[in-house]
């Protein structure tokens, strides 16, 4: 059994999967859509299980403490530039789109997101909408 890494502050990756953490916990979907979901991503192809398992793991663990959901958004704005909580926030909304119920809860967090991570309200519409446009399937079924 190997120790397990140590996170002290978030990186890019790991911000972004912390975020992606709480709308996984928001939607209520089995843990392995979250495991395909970061699979499919190349923001995570470098990820190892073992660095996905703790990130993972210590998001829930700040999520869960009193004020700890205010903290982790905190964390995740400090460990991610402009550019890269653009990346965060839309991963996060194309999670929800594909494996959320859309809920209140769930578009609350993303829009507490977006006002961490200082992504103005129309580009977090253009996001979401396009989040929405890849969640839907072409079929004729």
């Amino acid at each position: 059994m190997s120790k397990k890494p140590e996170i002290k502050a978030f990186s890019p990756r790991q911000a972004a999967l912390a975020a992606l953490t709480i709308a996984w916990r928001l939607s209520g979907a089995a843990r392995d859509g979250l495991t395909v979901f970061c699979a499919a991503q190349p923001a995570f192809a470098a990820l190892a299980d073992e660095e996905r398992d703790a990130t993972i793991a210590l998001a829930q663990d700040i999520a869960d403490a009193p004020e700890g959901f205010d903290t982790l958004l905190d964390m995740l704005a400090d460990g991610l530039t402009p550019p890269l909580a653009a990346t965060a926030y839309s991963l996060c909304a194309d999670y929800i789109a594909l494996y959320g119920t859309v809920s209140p809860e769930e578009m609350r967090f993303l829009d507490r997101l977006g006002e961490a991570l200082a992504i103005d309200r129309l580009s977090r519409a253009a996001l979401d909408r396009a989040a929405q446009a890849r969640a839907v399937s072409l079929d004729d079924t």
